[in-house]
């Protein structure tokens, strides 16, 4: 049953009947054998069949109406698949290559042919039929999985290019948001930035005061004026650090990293915050390893998370009467480790580990937004690094800063 089942189908055209049984009996039992007495025939049975697995056509070239060659042709015209073989008394070559040109002979056979020969060129041609069937099937497949592929990178690039925008939106509410969180620093230090601008301030104007004072009274002393100049010139330079430091650290939240050594980053964020503490009686302890390694980093982002963590610690420290913080830069492991560490009111697990959500503030309305922390958490991230926050009530709190060294 199998075998009838692999048996290639032939169809074999002559106008002479005998040749059609002998061709028939010949090869019936390996080959399933259609036969046609004209080429009008062989055409209507090829149309039938070709959808079928025709594989072979045989045909006679001397045939009334249309020649075998004539009948090739037309076959290729409908399909090209199937393999097609003239056979022929006559050795004319004119004919042998119109065979050839029009009629896309895979053979020319010359009549009487022997049995053995056909059979053999029959197998050959079956063969040749079902490769070319495989080949177009596998390039119909190579060209489906291509249009697949094609298909999938272009979604690919529609996902890039949606996840690209989602970044950008993402970037620029998160700028927003920095920048917001800038001007509600700068509002809490205020109060301490007008102190460090005010005592400066105060010395120049008490000065020139008793300069006036000196030349209407005829008192004036020119060395004494000299040496208290300088003083004044160091006061001027001290309200030009401060201003000058408020005016970068209010700039946009760009920046460019850089190497960078993170106590001076502690330094930047204490001149605004230097009275806070002061007026808050807060004990501050900075420890710094000797031969600490630098970080890439933006300071002025670094800045402001250093700030949201000591303003957290100010807030914490409020009904404490022995008010500590302790600041740690050490070297652990190809990091450097900033800790800030508080012996203020502390809080429970279940609040600690909310600390960086956004919104999440245990603060009154009105007194905090609860993205300072969220904040800081998303800079120290876009610097490769990590923040931790661990926390026991009655205990304090300890912030933990990670950031690789360059």
């Amino acid at each position: 049953m199998e075998q009838q089942m692999d048996r290639k189908k032939i169809l074999y055209v002559d106008d002479e009947p005998v040749n059609l049984s002998n061709f028939r009996l010949n090869f019936e039992d390996e080959f399933e054998v259609i036969t046609a007495s004209s080429g009008p025939e062989a055409l209507t049975l090829f149309n039938k069949h070709v959808d079928r697995g025709l594989a072979v056509v045989v045909a006679d070239n001397r045939m009334p109406g249309m020649s075998g060659v004539e009948l090739m042709g037309r076959i290729f015209k409908i399909d090209p698949d199937p393999v097609r073989i003239i056979l022929t008394a006559f050795t004319d070559s004119d004919q042998i290559m119109a065979a050839v040109n029009k009629g896309h002979i895979y053979k020319y056979v010359l009549k009487p042919w022997a049995y053995n020969d056909l059979r053999m060129l029959l197998v050959n041609a079956a063969n040749a039929y079902s490769m070319i069937k495989t080949n177009k099937n596998l390039l119909q497949e190579l060209m489906r999985k291509n249009s697949e592929l094609v298909e999938s990178a272009e979604q690919l690039r529609r996902e890039l290019e949606r996840r690209k925008e989602e970044e950008a939106i993402r970037r620029s509410i998160e700028v927003k948001m920095l920048g917001q969180a800038k001007l509600a620093s700068l509002g809490e230090m205020a109060t301490g930035v007008a102190h460090e601008i005010n005592q400066p301030l105060s010395f120049i104007k008490i000065f020139m005061q008793a300069a006036k004072r000196d030349f209407k009274e005829g008192q004036f002393d020119e060395e004494e004026f000299a040496g208290e100049i300088d003083e004044v010139i160091a006061q001027v330079k001290r309200i030009e650090i401060i201003t000058r430091h408020l005016q970068t650290f209010g700039r946009k939240s760009g920046g460019e990293f850089n190497q960078i050594h993170l106590p001076q980053v502690l330094d930047d964020a204490l001149i605004p915050l230097g009275h806070r503490l002061k007026m808050a009686g807060i004990t501050i302890d900075i420890r710094i390893e000797e031969d600490l390694p630098l970080v890439n980093a933006v300071a002025t982002q670094l800045e402001q998370v250093f700030i949201n963590l000591i303003c957290n610690a100010i807030d914490a420290l409020e009904s404490v009467t022995d008010k500590r913080l302790t600041i740690n830069f050490t070297n652990q492991n190809g990091s450097v480790v900033a800790t800030f560490a508080d012996n203020g009111c502390g809080m429970p697990e279940e609040i600690a580990s909310k600390m960086f959500e956004p919104f999440f503030t245990t603060k009154e309305v009105g007194k905090g937004t609860g993205l300072g922390l969220s904040i800081a958490y998303g800079i120290v991230n876009q610097h490769n690094g990590s923040i931790s926050c661990h926390s026991n009530p009655g205990e304090g709190s300890r912030f933990e800063l990670t950031l690789p060294v360059c």
